[in-house]
C-alpha cells in the first residue's frame, strides 16, 4: 500500500480535529467550573478522561500486536507515551 498525498491531508486534518476536540472540551470544562457548575464540569471531564483512556488503550494494543507481528520486544517506551495520550500521534 502506498502512502499518498491524500492519505498525508487526512492525516493532518484527523491530527488538528483530533487536538481541536480535546481543547475545545477542555475549555467547556473550565467554562463550567467558573459558572459554578461544578458537576457538569467534572461530569465532562470524567467523560473526556475516560473517551482518552479507551482511545489510547486500543491503540497501545493494535501498536503491541504490530510488535509481536515483527518480532520486536521493547514496549516500555510505547506504553509510556500512551500513559501520557501521546499514542495516537505515534501510530
Amino acid at each position: 500500500m502506498q502512502f499518498t498525498k491524500w492519505n498525508f491531508v487526512m492525516l493532518v486534518l484527523g491530527y488538528l480535529i483530533y487536538v481541536a476536540d480535546l481543547v475545545v472540551d477542555i475549555w467547556v470544562s473550565v467554562n463550567f467550573f467558573y459558572e459554578g457548575q461544578h458537576v457538569f464540569g467534572i461530569l465532562t471531564m470524567s467523560f473526556v478522561l475516560i473517551a482518552a483512556g479507551v482511545v489510547q488503550c486500543f491503540s497501545f494494543m493494535w501498536y503491541k500486536e504490530d510488535f509481536q507481528k515483527t518480532g520486536q520486544k521493547e514496549l516500555s517506551c510505547s506504553l509510556l507515551i500512551h500513559c501520557f495520550q501521546g499514542g495516537i500521534f505515534t501510530r
